[in-house]
């Protein structure tokens, strides 16, 4: 059991009450507060946690962290300058760095993150008998799946989900990062034995500027968290990957730079060879090469193997570890995950919500379907307006027929979103043979679009992927494009 003293932060402002106490747990909202807990409460966009503090006394809170000055509360109160730095210190206190005791892989940038983290865990679990996952599709542990609540948690769920690990005899696992997670202190008292980087590209312009602050963000993981010695692997395919590796390489950092065709580079593939399937490479580091299997289609997803196959093995993973591992997935949940059916229609789900990512997939499936390619997708509320158009024209270079419809509206009219859309696709005067519909109802549209589907098209379901809600201003409503999908191809005796 720790005291209150022995686990206090270092931005301490001022403190009230004894400090020798003894805390069982630590809490960030006030509703899973024990008693005995430190409470801390945290500044949020619309409500600051300050106003919880007395729902978490009632709770049976023994301390609380916050930012404000707060007077008749018959506990400990330690006021600090900054709560999240708070609780990242105090968790990483409070559980005795798990992380320093274990092989902990972190993943950041734009693409691609979370089909990396599910490779690299099955080359983990080949090369060492288990491992962890956290990231946007949920927090596997193998002892326990928990619903992700985001990409990255906070830094107590964190720690505390490590220190479980380590309980369990899990030595190894992979974080996907997110730059609101490198800004917000959830991942700045953990140490990582390998980083990655795979590349930037337009997102989150509702939490960045520009394109510098978002990059400077990803760069936190390399250059801002301590160092002990953590090896950083970074993709030079992408412009901003140079950049990192190069100011990497000049603060003293270990680098290997990866390419899927560039040979110059630590990590690269040789051979690569696609199919509508997955794809075939050769996975070389130096002088060892191992040929694999992924079953996964696309380029982009060879290169999400071979950034696996490069943080594993420098975490330690040996080369016929790589390639078991890799071959050991089947699918991503919603990524490019295929909805079966006896029309001969390729339909695939995909997470794809950003302009980079919507490319790379109908680029993937259009070198792959043998007639028409059909897209349905729309862009999120109170997210980047700049991807709209964008997205738009990526839309209609690649696809014969587009319907344009609802991703999550939340606080937005989705009319507002679709003709945001509709003015990219228009500015690239797109061919009078392409067919444009516009549907606000998601789930007709993916019904119109599967409707005019036939036998050797492909129909692609962007934005989504894996999530099983639609978000609206004022509700939540249960939405999951693959069982839209799936529940079009039903026949009604299926229901019997």
């Amino acid at each position: 059991m720790k005291t209150l003293r022995s686990i206090l932060p270092s931005n301490v402002a001022s403190t009230t009450g004894v400090l020798d106490i003894e805390i069982s747990g630590i809490a960030f909202d006030s509703r899973r507060v024990k008693k005995g807990d430190i409470f801390v409460a945290l500044p949020g966009q619309h409500i600051d946690g300050s106003a919880f503090i007395f729902d978490a006394l009632e709770r049976g809170a023994a301390a609380v962290i916050t930012e404000s000055s707060r007077k008749n509360i018959e506990v400990p109160v330690v006021k600090v300058r900054d709560a999240r730095q708070a609780l990242s210190e105090l968790s990483a206190k409070f559980y005795d760095n798990p992380s320093q005791k274990i092989k902990l892989i972190g993943i950041t940038g734009t693409k691609g993150k979370t089909t990396i983290t599910y490779l690299t865990q099955a080359i983990l679990k080949k090369a060492f008998g288990h491992s962890f996952r956290i990231g946007t599709v949920e927090y596997d542990m193998e002892f326990e799946k928990i619903p992700a609540s985001n990409t990255t948690p906070e830094s107590q769920i964190l720690h505390h989900l490590i220190d479980q690990a380590l309980k369990n005899g899990i030595k190894h696992g992979v974080i996907e990062v997110s730059s609101h997670s490198l800004r917000t202190w959830r991942v700045e008292n953990l140490q990582f034995a390998v980083a990655g980087f795979t590349n930037l590209s337009v997102e989150h312009t509702e939490f960045h500027p520009d394109m510098e602050d978002y990059y400077n963000a990803k760069k936190r993981l390399f250059l801002d968290i301590a160092d002990h010695g953590k090896i950083c692997v970074i993709s030079t395919d992408d412009g901003y990957g140079k950049k990192m590796a190069a100011e990497c390489k000049t603060a003293g950092l270990k680098v290997k730079t990866l390419s899927l065709y560039d040979q110059n580079a630590d990590y690269h593939s040789e051979g690569l060879k696609m199919s509508a399937t997955g794809s075939d490479f050769t996975f070389c580091c130096g002088q060892e090469k191992q040929d694999c299997h992924i079953n996964l289609p696309g380029e982009f997803n060879t290169f999400n193997a071979l950034m696996a196959g490069a943080l594993s093995h420098s975490a330690g993973a040996d080369l016929a570890a790589i390639a078991s591992g890799l071959g050991a997935i089947k699918c991503v949940p919603g990524r490019l995950e295929t909805i079966p059916n006896t029309q001969g229609i390729n339909v695939v789900v995909d997470y794809a919500h950003s302009p980079a990512a919507l490319e790379n997939v109908l680029k993937a499936m259009k070198s792959v379907t043998k007639k028409r390619l059909i897209t349905v997708f729309g862009c999120g509320g109170n997210r980047s307006h700049e991807k709209r158009p964008m997205m738009g024209k990526v839309a209609v270079q690649y696809s014969d027929m587009i319907v344009v419809t609802s991703d999550n509206p939340r606080k937005e009219q989705p009319e507002a979103i679709i003709e945001q859309i509709m003015n990219g696709i228009n500015e690239s005067q797109p061919d009078e043979n392409k067919k444009i519909l516009q549907e606000i109802d998601r789930k007709a549209a993916i019904f119109k679009a599967l409707s005019a589907a036939e036998t050797g098209d492909t129909v692609i379901i962007a934005g989504k992927g894996h999530e099983t809600g639609q978000y609206f201003a004022d509700r939540t409503i249960p939405f999951d494009d693959r069982e839209v999908a799936r529940s079009f191809f039903r026949k009604p005796e299926d229901d019997k």
